[in-house]
């Protein structure tokens, strides 16, 4: 059988609430499981608050098994713009338009850098509509949602915390006609609902119970969490007028702080009634309701109701809810000031709510806009198939007339084989014809390689006072000139092997060079004729390569008055290797 439960999230400044429903057979809502995760940091450290969100999460998710599961989840009314706004009489057809319109005067952001939406709240009269605005910026919005989905829960929608709280008082207090407040304590904010009929009216005030910690940490002298701890398990709020005080010091110390902390909050409920009577036109509240996690606090609702004189009980949510066997009911009822939204939240699964404001993240708006085009993604993928039936069928055809062309290739290609042996015999012989070839052309290059070379050394004399007395031709240094003189004359260098050093990279080619030797007669520039003609030689980049660091021009000094011609001498690298050695 399908599992038809759905889960819901309250992602409070510090504590994280989550619960499971489903749905009974007469309609009911029934509450399947429930846990809390709390956040041990001060809520109003902003900078550490994805992070311990993330921590809460996980550890609710473990809790409740949650991975994979699509859920609503509420967020706090301080972090979202919410303002409600009387509109006059407008076409229902253009609703949208105007309401955008209010929207972008109203919303102090950039309206395409909000994720916003409203809801026309209370009875539609002829004279004027009133709409509820909320909008939060979509960076804000998609970080807490990003927190979510990484621990495996898909988001279905994203819910306001206060109108969350008005569907569910709505469902579970139908008997409650009168005017009523609904005064949410939270950690770092308090939420006022205004509740006549189907109107509604909320205001958020940031004081909350990690404000009252903050001062008690202060004046006991307390750690944060210390001041938590003892808040939570010892604290009160001191009665009016004379009492017998707490025989524990502290103790008695602290009630008195939290009750002139809850006079400020008092104060602040005072104005909004006010505000509420006078700009809303609403009837002041005669009954309240208190929720949050303050509401559990001991004689909270005695304040109150010393302060106003009014009926003050806690807000029961699960007044209209069914439990489960397996859920724990004296413990339900201990928490259930602290559920309020998750009930709203699940009427959202059911169908059933006053006010369905909806904050949807960028992801989840692709998500639906996905699923939105699902029906027409399938009837093209069908297409698809169909084009490709009729192209299997079409191919099969071409298959068969190219397999009949084929047999017709392959008669052919057995008749040109009868002709491959003998064009591969005189392809061979072209080939070797092709080989003798280039070595009679290299041979003609060749040829002609000394007289360019010896050209191109005379061509660079200017003058008669620089002639060339030797020119040798060296391999790796070392000389290639064969015997040509007797013992008597002068002898060409000799020809030394190269020297191979084991491990080093033998030369892929041979360095040759020519070996020159000259003489130059005094004259007026003595050696900077020599100088220039060395110059000019070197630059001739097509026959020579530039001499190494080493290689430069050796001259002899004219001083001598006696001498008439002096002796120099330069190597050049060739730039073309040359078979010279047989």
């Amino acid at each position: 059988m399908a599992d038809s439960s759905f889960a819901v999230l309250n992602l409070g400044s510090q504590r994280v609430s989550g619960a499971i429903f489903s749905k009974g057979r007469n309609g009911e809502l029934v509450l399947k499981a429930f846990d809390f995760a709390e956040m041990h940091g001060d809520p109003s450290a902003e900078t550490t608050r994805l992070p311990q969100l993330r921590v809460a999460l996980v550890e609710l998710a473990d809790k409740l098994k949650l991975r994979g599961k699509k859920a609503w989840f509420s967020i706090s009314g301080h972090v979202v713009f919410t303002r409600f706004v009387k509109l006059p009489p407008f076409d229902a057809e253009k609703a949208d338009q105007i309401v955008e319109f209010e929207a972008r005067q109203n919303v102090p952001f950039p309206i395409n850098e909000v994720i916003w939406d409203y809801e026309f709240i209370g009875e539609a009269s002829g004279l004027e509509r009133e709409v509820v605005l909320v909008a939060i910026k979509a960076e804000a919005l998609n970080d807490i949602n990003e927190q979510v989905e990484s621990v495996g829960v898909k988001t279905q929608g994203v819910d306001l915390s206060p109108l969350a709280v008005f569907n569910a008082f709505r469902y579970s207090y139908p008997d409650v006609e009168e005017a009523s407040l609904i005064i949410d304590l939270g950690a770092k904010s308090t939420n006022l609902i205004f509740v006549e009929g189907s109107k509604v009216f909320a205001r958020n005030i940031l004081v909350g119970g990690s404000s009252l910690t903050g001062v008690l940490s202060k004046e006991l002298e307390l750690s944060f969490s210390e001041a938590e701890s003892m808040k939570r398990s010892r604290g009160f709020v001191a009665p009016g007028g004379v009492y017998e005080a707490h025989e524990d010091e502290t103790i008695d110390a602290m009630s008195k702080i939290m009750r002139n902390s809850m006079t400020r909050l008092h104060g602040e409920v005072v104005r909004t009634i006010n505000y509420y009577r006078s700009q809303q036109g609403g009837s002041p509240p005669r009954r309240f309701f208190l929720c949050g996690g303050g509401a559990q606090t001991e004689m909270m609702a005695d304040f109150f109701v010393e302060k106003f004189n009014l009926p003050v009980e806690v807000f029961n949510p699960l007044r209209g809810v069914q439990l489960d066997p397996r859920v724990d009911g004296v413990d339900a009822s201990a928490n259930a000031a602290s559920m309020a939204e998750l009930v709203g939240l699940a009427l959202r699964h059911m169908g059933t709510c006053p006010v369905e404001v909806e904050l949807v993240p960028d992801s989840v708006t692709a998500e639906r806009d996905s699923a939105k085009r699902a029906p027409y993604l399938i009837l093209a993928t069908l297409c698809l198939f169909a084009a490709m039936i009729v192209g299997i069928l079409f191919f099969k055809k071409a298959d068969s007339v190219i397999q009949g062309k084929l047999a017709s290739g392959k008669a052919d290609l057995a008749e040109l084989k009868k002709y491959e042996t003998a064009i591969k015999d005189i392809d061979k012989q072209l080939g070797l014809v092709a080989g003798q070839s280039a070595q009679l052309e290299q041979a003609v290059i060749d040829r002609g390689y000394w007289s360019r070379i010896l050209d191109a050394l005379n061509s660079k004399f200017e003058n008669d006072y620089v002639w060339l007395t030797q020119i040798e031709v060296l391999k790796n240094g070392s000389s290639m000139t064969p015997t040509l003189l007797g013992s008597s004359g002068s002898q060409p260098s000799a020809v030394v092997p190269p020297v191979v050093v084991p491990g080093a990279a033998v030369a892929a080619e041979p360095l040759y060079q020519l070996n020159i030797h000259g003489l130059y007669r005094r004259n007026e520039g003595e050696a900077k004729v020599v100088n220039k003609y060395y110059d000019d030689v070197k630059a001739m980049s097509d026959l020579f390569l530039p001499p190494a660091a080493e290689e430069k021009l050796d001259t002899e000094i004219g001083v001598a008055e006696d001498r008439y011609a002096y002796i120099f001498k330069f190597r050049l690298p060739l730039v073309k290797g040359m078979k010279f050695d047989n």
